[in-house]
């Protein structure tokens, strides 16, 4: 049997210090700590219907009060905190892999929406954003007449 030893010993160390260092990083293995965001950027759903548009996104564990939503045109932002409200001061985590902070999310709609007619609502971990799309105004023809130039109106 011949045993040949590898040409890079240190490099397989540095990779082997490198997987482990993205482990921990990314939470993979049980109890091991877990990368957060410094602001989370929820999952939305964005669908329309004949008179509006809805965002559905999903942001368990805030209150419907703690969303700030700002209408731009048809860029929609919403923002707020999630906290973690089972913390405290004699809590000494084993395991944690739910993220807790600021969140943030802003999109383009697919259509131009009337921010005064704005729904929000909040069940069951998902924040609802209702938005009445704009009235289209009839088309409206106008006839152009075209002079010569130089001739005079009569």
């Amino acid at each position: 049997m011949q045993y040949t030893r590898s040409i890079f010993p240190e490099f397989e160390h540095l990779h082997q210090e490198m997987d482990e260092m993205w482990e921990r990083l990314t939470g993979h293995g049980s109890g091991r700590a877990r990368f957060c965001p410094p602001v989370l950027i929820p999952p939305v759903d964005v669908y329309e219907t004949p008179e509006e548009v809805v965002v559905l996104s999903e942001i368990a564990g805030i209150s419907e009060e703690g969303v700030q939503v700002t209408i731009d045109g048809t860029r929609l932002t919403f923002r707020g905190e999630k906290s973690d409200r089972h913390a405290g001061p004699s809590h000494r985590h084993s395991q944690m892999e739910i993220c807790y902070g600021l969140f943030e999310r802003t999109l383009e709609l697919p259509a131009a929406v009337d921010g005064a007619g704005i729904d929000i609502s909040y069940s069951d971990g998902f924040l609802r954003i209702v938005l009445p799309k704009m009235k289209r105004q009839p088309r409206r023809q106008v006839r152009i007449s075209v002079r010569q130039p130089g001739a005079r109106e009569g």
